[in-house]
């Protein structure tokens, strides 16, 4: 993804989704999925169904959930399909059930279609819990959450405004407009902007892409049709190289302010080069922890209490009974300084 049209293939090849973020199963959806660190013979089988296998943001989520997997006694699976195709998923979902799985987490890529598969598992006494993206609507047991809505969607938009001056143009490139967490996040974002950041304008609506190459392409209409652009916010990170390479591409780095939800290696070349303000996640590997966690507790028929130390985790995690969520912590900001420690 380093270098204009090759980088823009490697990217979409590499960095399809994360959030985005976002491994270590195949990256084959029709393969097997893979078992990765059991516990005894005796242990639990608990997967964990990705939006989209072979990207490093979901591979860091594997290293966490295997590590404390196999610490309580279980064996964990992770898999997803290739790309961010939905009735793959669906599929990979549905295979797990047939399998006997004793507890499935999900990331939904289409809650809609993703729902009535959750009700199903929920029939034959499957723990079904959503983490990364929710499925609101059902009868997942727990949404374990990497950080608010709000907290996300105002961290961005502080980013670009601070660098904007707070007022002027910008510009959101998002994901699927089908995807509900994408939109909670962008509509956080021109919430916080509406309320601490009256001179600033959204201009062009919300863009709506699937891929890297479509991101660029937006971002690119963006600032010809608005000369005078000052921001972008990127939604996830299949969006974020692709409107920082725009912006490279345009001879704006360091003109416009760019952020988004992207992983610190998606977002790394284009922040140390200057195209990229900052880039806005949470700590991946403990989303992980925390997943497997939250699934053990319900497999143990143990109540979720409104503050709870996990092992393996840096501060108590906050659970709210009447969402049915659990948060693991505010948002983390990734810029110059301290991009190049994180790998994920």
């Amino acid at each position: 993804m380093r270098n204009i049209k090759a980088g823009i293939v490697a990217t979409l090849t590499a960095f399809a989704l994360a959030a985005c973020s976002t491994v270590g199963g195949s990256a084959s959806p029709s393969a097997a999925p893979d078992g990765g660190g059991g516990g005894g013979d005796g242990g639990k089988k608990v997967a964990f169904v990705s939006q989209v296998e072979g990207v490093p943001y979901f591979s860091a989520f594997k290293q966490g959930a295997t590590e404390t997997a196999k610490s309580l006694g279980m064996s964990y699976t992770q898999a997803g399909p290739a790309t961010a195709d939905a009735t793959e998923q669906v599929r990979i979902f549905n295979s797990l059930v047939q399998q006997g799985y004793a507890a499935i987490a999900v990331s939904p890529l289409d809650p809609r279609s993703m729902n009535p598969a959750i009700a199903a598992a929920r029939k034959k006494g499957i723990v079904v819990i959503t983490s990364d993206a929710d499925a609101p609507d059902s009868e997942r047991q727990v949404f374990v959450q990497q950080a608010t809505d709000a907290a996300l969607g105002a961290t961005v938009m502080d980013q670009i405004a601070a660098k904007m001056g707070g007022q002027g143009k910008y510009g959101i490139v998002s994901g699927a407009a089908d995807t509900q967490t994408f939109n909670s996040w962008v509509a956080e974002a021109r919430k916080r902007q509406e309320a601490a950041y009256p001179k600033m304008q959204l201009v062009g609506g919300v863009r709506y892409t699937t891929d890297t190459a479509q991101a660029l392409k937006e971002a690119q209409d963006l600032m010809t049709a608005n000369p005078d652009l000052k921001g972008l916010i990127a939604v996830p990170s299949t969006a974020v190289p692709g409107v920082a390479q725009a912006v490279q591409n345009a001879g704006k780095a360091g003109q416009i302010a760019v952020s988004g939800f992207g992983s610190p290696k998606t977002a790394r070349t284009y922040v140390e080069s200057g195209a990229m303000t900052s880039t806005v996640l949470w700590d991946v590997p403990q989303l992980g922890i925390l997943t497997v966690w939250a699934m053990k507790q319900l497999l143990d028929g143990k109540q979720i209490a409104a503050d709870n130390t996990v092992p393996g985790l840096k501060q108590p995690v906050k659970y709210d009974a009447g969402d049915k969520t659990l948060v693991l912590g505010p948002p983390m900001v990734f810029t110059k300084s301290n991009i190049a420690q994180f790998d994920y």
